[in-house]
């Protein structure tokens, strides 16, 4: 970089979320039309077009995504590791939605015991 270029420090946190969307859409075979249509059985209104600009931009409100999240029928999600890792990285980059949905082992870091009484970090 030659300092006249600026680069948006979100860039690949944005990459990441459109990944995680689009990895989850994979898993199911779920196309842009039928999310679309499940949206709508939800209440929330949206076109295919505003969708795919939506997830092209990777910017979106968590409102919007937890609303995508439960049209396509995601009931638990297992983020990957910030950008800046190695697997975090690779969740980020333009084959990051397939490895998603894969599933492959991205969340590879290693985690403290949980407290007393708790078998995960999850929430139900």
């Amino acid at each position: 970089m030659d300092g006249s270029e600026t680069q948006n420090p979100d860039e690949a946190w944005e990459r990441q979320a459109k990944n995680l969307v689009r990895g989850e859409l994979m898993k199911r075979g779920m196309s842009h039309q039928q999310l679309v249509h499940e949206l709508a059985l939800l209440g929330v209104t949206e076109t295919v077009p505003n969708l795919r600009n939506k997830l092209s931009r990777g910017r979106f409100t968590i409102v919007w995504f937890l609303q995508i999240m439960a049209a396509i029928g995601v009931e638990r999600l297992l983020l990957p590791q910030p950008p800046g890792t190695p697997s975090g990285d690779e969740a980020a980059s333009d084959g990051g939605a397939h490895v998603l949905a894969r599933g492959a082992n991205y969340r590879s870091r290693k985690k403290a015991a949980p407290p007393a009484g708790h078998s995960d970090d999850s929430i139900d």
